[in-house]
């Protein structure tokens, strides 16, 4: 650390650092447009409800709140995702302070700021920005839980796990995380089967009330998502491609040393310092997360995001074991600040990938680009063909024209069965003889059978790449559909 910033007060430095990226992130939030899953997301909090198909209530019961402050706006529906991201930067200084001393918590937080998936992620309004931020303040809760002997303290534990598996399903682990910790800890091991974690797991019961319901009611719809998401199918298969593309991916978002650096501490504390209490209990948050996904990705690799939560206590872990390996072993900083340097160039690159001209396929940046393009070319065959039905051929640009055009119109998918999107579980269109419904696809395909059903007459009215400044994005075709 420069020598200016060895005489200053960790806990001042570390709040001025969020405040700085408070302000930054709240400004740049409207610089980006919105991706597919936040626009999905932002029409389901029109539809306020007790859980949905994909995932739980807290995204949409957010960004209801969002836009209730500050309108149907990309400031409205990320606001919170900004506030959310600058809690967990807080979060894990505490916790990295409580377990260790202000040095350490700052490092983490530093370390926080540059990752690339934590940084971008951070502007974004999915369930990750709910998930992370709950899935942290429970590792504070349970280290306070632990250390207070108030059985009340687990009842809020289990409130909040709870919180977080209303936002991602993934959170629930986190009740295994503890058991793994209490089975490991022979000091707590009495606490496996106690009072405390029964009022634990009765809490997350109670706040995990709203997706039972939603769940009897609709016929256990998210026992097909879950099974649909999984990749596993019919069986599950060994594919040793899937598992280095899990791991690959992984280095990809965190940045690769920082990736490796996390994996080295993870191992070498497991093996060297398995008996500390700070160790087990920081581990016992990482390890569950990353097994049960390293297992998944042996059939298919899913997800970059979603071992995210597990990155709060291997950042702190990781900071230890190079922070205590430097001061042993001096020569270790250059590669130390290597790493910094790669994350810290990768976030900024990601903040502004234009500058590149990267292909689609390479750019992270692509999803959010050209919709206000894409959504002109519809107004404009929208009102040329009279259309009064708009269809997307998927949530994304249903969600996407919805959102985009000016007016915000009610947007649908064409028929699908029962369940594979949440669309199919609200009321769709109505087709009569003065339906004039457009179809908006990414391709030159048939329409699905399903629409071709309701309209015996489908012509192609457009076909354009979406533009952003002067960058084709995205191929669209628009066709009208109507009944002769």
């Amino acid at each position: 650390m420069p020598a200016f910033l060895r005489n200053l007060n960790p806990t001042r430095l570390a709040i001025f650092l969020l405040l700085a990226v408070l302000v930054y992130r709240l400004w740049f939030v409207t610089r980006m447009g919105l991706v597919a899953d936040e626009a999905y997301y932002w029409l389901w909090s029109k539809h306020l409800a007790a859980s949905y198909r994909d995932k739980g209530p807290a995204v949409a019961w957010t960004i209801a709140l969002g836009t209730k402050m500050f309108g149907d706006t990309v400031f409205g529906i990320r606001f919170f995702a900004v506030l959310l991201s600058v809690g967990v930067g807080g979060l894990i200084f505490v916790m990295a302070r409580r377990l260790y001393d202000e040095r350490i918590a700052l490092w983490c937080l530093l370390v926080a700021l540059v990752m690339p998936i934590l940084a971008v992620g951070s502007i974004l309004m999915t369930i990750d920005s709910l998930s992370v931020f709950f899935w942290a303040l429970a590792v504070l809760i349970f280290w306070n839980a632990l250390h207070n002997g108030r059985t009340i303290t687990w009842f809020w534990l289990g409130l909040v796990i709870g919180a977080g598996f209303l936002a991602k399903f993934t959170n629930g682990v986190q009740l295994a995380c503890i058991g793994l910790f209490l089975l490991w800890s022979k000091e707590h091991r009495p606490l496996l089967f106690s009072r405390k974690t029964v009022l634990m797991v009765a809490a997350f019961s109670l706040a995990s009330t709203p997706i039972l319901w939603w769940n009897i009611q609709t016929g256990w719809v998210h026992a097909m998502a879950l099974h649909s998401r999984s990749g596993v199918t019919d069986s599950f298969h060994i594919r040793p491609s899937q598992l280095f593309r899990f791991l690959g991916e992984q280095l990809g978002v965190m940045s690769p040393l920082f990736g490796i650096g996390i994996a080295v501490a993870a191992v070498a504390l497991l093996l060297k310092r398995g008996g500390d209490l700070r160790t087990r209990f920081l581990l016992s948050q990482f390890v569950p997360i990353y097994g049960l996904f390293l297992f998944f990705s042996l059939n298919s690799a899913g997800h970059a995001n979603w071992t995210v939560p597990a990155l709060f206590t291997g950042i702190i872990f990781t900071v230890f074991y190079w922070r205590d390996l430097v001061a042993r072993c001096p020569a270790w900083r250059v590669g130390i600040g290597t790493a910094f340097g790669i994350a810290l160039l990768m976030t900024l690159v990601m903040h502004n990938t234009e500058i590149l001209h990267l292909p689609q396929r390479l750019d992270p940046l692509f999803r959010a680009q050209g919709w206000p393009d894409f959504a002109a070319h519809v107004q404009k065959a929208r009102e040329a063909n009279r259309a009064n039905v708009l269809v997307g051929n998927s949530y994304g640009s249903a969600s996407l024209m919805s959102f985009y055009l000016p007016d915000q119109p009610v947007t649908y998918m064409a028929p699908a069965p029962y369940g594979s999107s949440q669309f199919t579980l609200w009321p769709t269109y109505q087709v009569t003889a003065d339906t004039r419904a457009l179809y908006i696809a990414s391709d030159t395909r048939p329409a699905p059978k399903t629409l071709q059903e309701q309209f015996n007459r489908i012509e192609l009215v457009d076909d354009f790449w979406s533009q952003h400044h002067g960058r084709p994005m995205n191929r669209v075709c628009i066709y009208l559909c109507t009944r002769e």
